[in-house]
């Protein structure tokens, strides 16, 4: 069919334009039509937008359920966190006796706090037949469900007379997916018995669907009131009620009515002066109260501007991404306006007007985002299913509901209509404007001026542009996660499997539970290809719990206004540092025969502590006391370790002797020749065979462990590299499809060239020059826009330069290869055609 004859059809065919009844259904119609003609165009734009849509859909619904999604609280704009300032640590959690001090000074008639409430995450063995399973459970005060104004889905919800004596009331409310998973919804769950820690516990209530517990995405399996805290851990030692030092508790306070955020302030000061002056045991008396309204609270405060600047970073990338989309296919559509323009010509002569053509071609368009939208969807759905079924190195699962609601929706169709004007807005003006007599008169209106491809020329550069500012970002953090990647944290440099078990204080006394521990470790070396063996009560780099103290030692003054040096520290016995790779640069380890419970207490402290308080002599017998005037004699040093996070400065950290106290809570390192992580099933297999009612809460290998820390930047790199990839392919094509409708155009002018004597490579070189020239516009201003936005990613990098030169030089390499190749291979096809065609071209 010649191109006259298409003009013809299409005019044939325009749809009513006179506003009778009916002519939207037409011009619906018609634009199906047009869509159902070019099938391989049709499709590629739905794909792409497809891929852009769905990208930014399975984002905003990540980011909806962290950020936007609320629970059904009662008057959320009256609730505030509450945390423990100190100068080391701006907001932390409370310990039990904090918050009770929070609750008796701030709380009551006249006070500027109407209640306050507290909650603290912990693992409950449950048994469940013959199995022990570990749940995620929260320990909540009496007020917190009636504070929050949260209704049951059944039964009924922890009350005040639940939590009054430690011990004293053994109940449970079960989270509602817990309960939808465990017991597959059963009413009849209320009034049942659980056996939690190798006690009785009756389930009162089922929580309401929408809460899953005080943090997003750790869903809780389990409520208990806070005074079965020492119950529901089944661990042995001190009360986590009574200790001070031991701040793990969130919490929440609703403001009294007409009270401001100030007043409140002001009592809960007034608490912590009264507190510095008494000074009780393991208070810090730099120590305060901050306040901050719940609202602005995602986690927790210092962890909240990494997660907001996470969402805004992936929501810029992906946004870039769709523009990427857009504007690929806009440079077709404005192709195709410029082919169109005599079908355009034709139909304002036969009486339509512009308005009505632009109309149309914007129906076209929309409709064709609207497509983009829908499969969109379904491409956001599938992204969402596999970051659900991803196997994340988390310390525990997450379980963030990642469904599309209403809101997601809105916001897929919204970007889809945004998208269809975008496309459709600049290439319909284009296609319309002209003069109908010079276009009707020119055989070749859709021809090759420079001022009819200007605008393609704009749209290939920002596409460079977009792509190369998303390739330097994705450069900068896989650097970074390169350089972190290869810090030495001091320990698991060897293959190693990692359990987490707890032996229950209820079942075993103090000298049953060192047998036990001892007997495990035997029967851990017993297994094939382990070669050291070791325990731990609190594994170094572990996210969920740090444990710190004060200490002191003679000649050495402790800071000002503190009553000690503050320290990390854990409690780990003879074979840990073997087992762990954990270096011994001075004295000797514990020793089992040695360090018995009733010989003097003995510490093995690391470098940097060493070097702080006895720098230029050996530490070996010197003697460090704790604040619970319990002294420690030094017997060795060891290499630093990474206690917190990887990459952090050398923190001062004491090993105490694991067999001088008591174990309950502790976690089992295993060194091994062969597969970790089947060495670490073997563990859970012997560990049943000793004994089934130890709970295991957690197994995995040791580089495992190691890599929650590194999963952020991990998860950072990936992401932006793929969408860097997605974005720098878009603009290939884009260039791709410039060279070649430029071929297309200009086809009778590379006869005439090729007919005068021009060879094949001259031909090539004048297309590939044209591309090439785009490119490096577009290229230049995209190393700017990256060495802008480079700054407001900085705090983000570990150890690189938002300048650095190996990633821009490396996007540089990439992006020209790939804009080379992308325009070479049309141009090469346009030089092998024959002069004599290329001359009868139209």
């Amino acid at each position: 069919m010649t191109d006259d004859e298409t003009v013809r059809r299409s005019v044939l065919h325009t749809p009513s334009t006179g506003g009778r009844r009916g002519a939207g259904g037409l011009s619906l119609r018609y634009a199906l039509r047009r869509l159902r003609q070019s099938p391989g165009f049709t499709l590629t734009a739905i794909a792409s937008l497809a891929i852009g849509i769905g990208a930014n859909t399975a984002i905003f619904t990540l980011i909806n359920a962290i950020l936007l999604r609320q629970p059904p609280i009662r008057e959320p704009e009256r609730l505030v966190d509450v945390y423990l300032s100190t100068p080391d640590f701006e907001f932390g959690t409370l310990s039990n006796p904090d918050f009770r001090d929070a609750r008796d000074g701030a709380t009551g008639p006249g006070r500027p706090l109407e209640s306050i409430s507290a909650t603290r995450y912990a693992l409950a063995a449950v048994e469940r037949g013959n199995v022990v399973e570990s749940e995620v459970s929260e320990a909540v005060t009496g007020e917190y469900f009636t504070m929050l104004g949260l209704e049951p889905h059944l039964g009924r919800l922890i009350q005040p007379s639940d939590d009054v004596s430690p011990g004293g009331h053994p109940i449970v409310v079960l989270g509602y997916r817990y309960w939808e998973r465990s017991f597959g919804k059963d009413p009849e769950v209320v009034g049942r018995e659980l056996r939690i820690g190798g006690r009785p516990y009756t389930v009162v209530g089922v929580a309401p669907e929408e809460y899953s517990g005080r943090l997003r995405g750790i869903g809780a399996a389990l409520y208990a009131p806070m005074m079965m805290i020492d119950q529901l851990q089944a661990a042995g030692g001190t009360s986590e009620l009574e200790e001070r030092g031991n701040h793990s508790c969130f919490v929440k306070a609703r403001l009294a009515p007409g009270a401001s955020l100030a007043d409140a302030q002001g009592a809960l000061d007034a608490v912590a002066a009264g507190l510095n002056e008494s000074r009780p045991e393991s208070w810090d008396p730099n120590g305060g109260f901050r306040l901050k309204p719940s609202a602005e609270v995602v986690v927790m405060p210092q962890l909240d501007r990494w997660i907001r600047a996470a969402a805004w970073l992936l929501s810029a990338v992906v946004g870039l991404v769709l523009l990427l989309a857009c504007v690929n296919l806009a440079s077709f559509l404005l192709a195709r306006a410029i082919d169109r323009r005599k079908e355009m010509a034709l139909r304002r002569a036969l009486g339509a007007g512009r308005a009505t053509l632009l109309g149309q071609l914007l129906l076209e368009t929309t409709l064709l985002a609207l497509l983009g939208g829908v499969a969109g969807v379904v491409v956001g759905t599938a992204l969402l299913r596999l970051l659900q079924g991803a196997d994340l190195p988390l310390p525990v699962p997450l379980t963030l509901d990642l469904g599309l609601d209403l809101g997601v929706l809105a916001f897929t169709m919204g970007i889809s209509l945004l998208a269809g004007l975008a496309l459709g807005l600049a290439p319909a003006l284009h296609g319309t404007r002209d003069d109908l007599a010079t276009t009707l008169k020119d055989d070749s209106a859709g021809g090759g001026q420079r001022g009819r491809t200007r605008m393609r020329d704009a749209l290939v550069v920002a596409q460079v542009a977009v792509s190369t500012l998303l390739l330097v970002g994705a450069g900068l953090f896989l650097r970074s996660f390169q350089r972190l990647q290869s810090v030495d944290p001091g320990f698991g440099r060897e293959p190693a499997a990692v359990i987490t078990f707890l032996i229950p204080s209820d079942r075993y006394e103090e000298e049953a539970a060192r047998d036990m521990a001892r007997k495990i470790e035997d029967r851990a070396l017993a297994i094939p290809g382990v070669e050291a063996v070791g325990l731990i009560d609190n594994l170094h780099l572990n996210t969920l719990s740090t444990q710190n103290s004060e200490i002191n030692t003679e000649g050495v003054e402790p800071p000002p206004d503190r009553e000690g040096h503050p320290v990390d520290r854990a409690e780990a016995d003879d074979g840990f540092f073997t087992a762990a790779g954990v270096r011994l640069l001075e004295g000797r380890g514990f020793d089992r025969q040695l360090d018995r419970p009733d010989s003097p207490p003995v510490a093995i402290v690391n470098q940097e502590l060493a070097g702080r308080f006895w720098p230029g002599s050996s530490a070996i017998g010197r003697r460090i006391r704790f604040s619970e005037d319990r002294t420690y004699e030094v017997i060795g040093v060891t290499g630093d370790v990474n206690v917190r996070g990887i990459g952090e400065s050398p923190r001062p950290f004491v090993y105490l002797s694991l067999d001088q106290r008591t174990p309950s809570f502790v976690t089992l390192v295993a060194k091994t020749s062969l597969d970790p992580g089947r060495t670490a099933l073997d563990l859970v297999a012997a560990l049943r065979e000793l004994d089934p009612a130890i709970a295991v809460y957690e197994t995995k290998t040791l580089e495992r462990h190691i890599g929650i820390q590194l999963l952020p930047a991990r998860l950072t790199a990936i992401l932006l590299t793929a969408f860097a990839g997605l974005a720098l392919a878009l603009a290939c094509i884009g260039l791709y499809g410039l060279v070649s409708y430029a071929v297309a155009q200009r086809t009778r002018e590379m006869g005439i060239r090729m007919s005068l004597g021009a060879d094949a490579g001259r031909v090539v070189r004048l297309l590939l020059g044209g591309g090439l020239r785009l490119v490096l516009i577009g290229g230049a201003i995209g190393l700017v826009l990256a060495a802008l936005a480079g700054r407001l990613v900085s705090g983000l990098l570990f150890e690189v330069s938002a300048f650095d030169l190996a990633a821009f030089l490396t996007v540089a390499l990439v992006l020209g290869l790939a804009a080379t190749v992308a325009a070479w291979l049309p141009a090469r096809r346009a030089a092998r055609i024959s002069p004599a065609l290329a001359l009868r071209a139209e």
